[in-house]
């Protein structure tokens, strides 16, 4: 049997490219032919499906952590296109519980990530926008990329993050428009919530970072100050588009200073690595992450990937970390749970290779 396997990240535990290699392993070892291709939408990962797909090379950068700490990261490069994964820089993943808190937290490192990409060559740079640890609408980011922005007059001079949203009353482009005048920016992301309200940045996700109800109250009003200020300059309604809400609102501020296009991740991925043409050369698609819900169908990469092979009629296989209820699974033939049938929770935490291959060893014999 022919089978393709294209797998997410097990958000936390094991990357894409590893949960690909576990899967085609164990499925060549009972004598199968195996295509794998790591897939991302956008969040933890989006790099090492991007640099397994296409051929290109790793630049080295010393950046900024979401608290401004020196760190090195890497670009991704294929002659004048940039890929550049914000959970890299700007991610929760680099942070401890205790300092996760995005009043506190900025993009400003990604800035300086997207300049070191210009200044190599960079015509085109692609953000995979997931994973941020950041709630700052993106203003850390545009500092770093030029963008002066002041309170009644003054300079606020200071790397920036959430806590600064508010404090902003005019802001100045004209170093900006120079550096960015002839690049375009793409931006991958697996989130449509807009900017504000009960379904948008601030009440979706401050939480996941660190933030009390008081401080999403306040993300809530800041940004909508952030959103009217930027509005009444550009003369346009930015806050409503699907996607601005991505990333902490990082969304919200490549589109309306950056004049970015937003892109569906799963999508985005198919087309890029050719998905589609190798689902026509397979009997069997393998698709899954580190949990299955709601969320699943509302753009993440095994529900897209699934709805590309059913479109082709091939039977589809899901293999997911943990379950949480779901409404609507028909886009699965069959669908496998590690937790809690074939390992605890703390053994999928702490040795989720294991967990995996108990799971696979048992379910797949033939």
């Amino acid at each position: 049997m022919n089978i393709l396997v294209a797998m997410n990240a097990f958000k936390g535990t094991l990357s894409s490219v590893d949960v690909n290699e576990i899967v085609k392993n164990h499925f060549e070892s009972l004598n199968h032919e195996v295509l794998s291709i790591p897939i991302s939408d956008g969040g933890d990962g989006f790099l090492d499906a991007i640099s397994k797909g296409l051929e290109g090379n790793f630049v080295e950068v010393e950046v900024f952590d979401p608290l401004n700490r020196t760190i090195k990261e890497k670009i991704f490069m294929i002659k004048d296109k940039a890929y550049i994964e914000l959970a890299k820089v700007s991610g929760l993943n680099l942070l401890s519980k205790e300092e996760q808190n995005p009043l506190n937290t900025s993009t400003y490192g990604l800035g300086i990530m997207i300049k070191q990409a210009i200044y190599i060559g960079a015509k085109h740079i692609y953000i995979g926008a997931g994973g941020s640890a950041t709630h700052d609408c993106g203003i850390g980011m545009l500092q770093a990329l030029g963008v002066r922005f002041y309170h009644h007059g003054k300079l606020i001079d200071e790397k920036l993050c959430g806590k600064h949203l508010s404090l902003i009353t005019s802001f100045d482009l004209s170093h900006l428009e120079d550096l960015i005048e002839y690049i375009d920016f793409e931006v991958i992301t697996d989130v449509k919530n807009t900017l504000l309200g009960d379904q948008g940045a601030a009440h979706i996700y401050a939480k996941q970072k660190g933030a009390s109800k008081e401080d999403i109250t306040f993300l809530e009003k800041a940004t909508k100050h952030f959103a009217d200020i930027v509005e009444e300059y550009k003369n346009e309604n930015f806050r409503d588009n699907d996607g601005s809400g991505a990333a902490g609102g990082i969304g919200f501020g490549f589109l309306s200073f950056l004049d970015a296009t937003l892109h569906s991740g799963i999508e985005f991925m198919i087309d890029l690595l050719h998905i589609e043409e190798a689902i026509k050369k397979v009997d069997l698609i393998i698709v899954g992450e580190g949990k299955l819900d709601q969320q699943t169908i509302y753009g993440k990469a095994p529900y897209g990937i699934a709805k590309i092979a059913k479109k082709h009629q091939k039977k589809v296989i899901g293999i997911f970390g943990i379950k949480d209820d779901l409404k609507d699974n028909d886009f699965l033939d069959e669908t496998y749970v590690i937790v809690p049938k074939y390992a605890s929770n703390d053994l999928s935490m702490n040795h989720p290779k294991q967990a995996l291959l108990n799971m696979l060893k048992k379910v797949f014999t033939s």
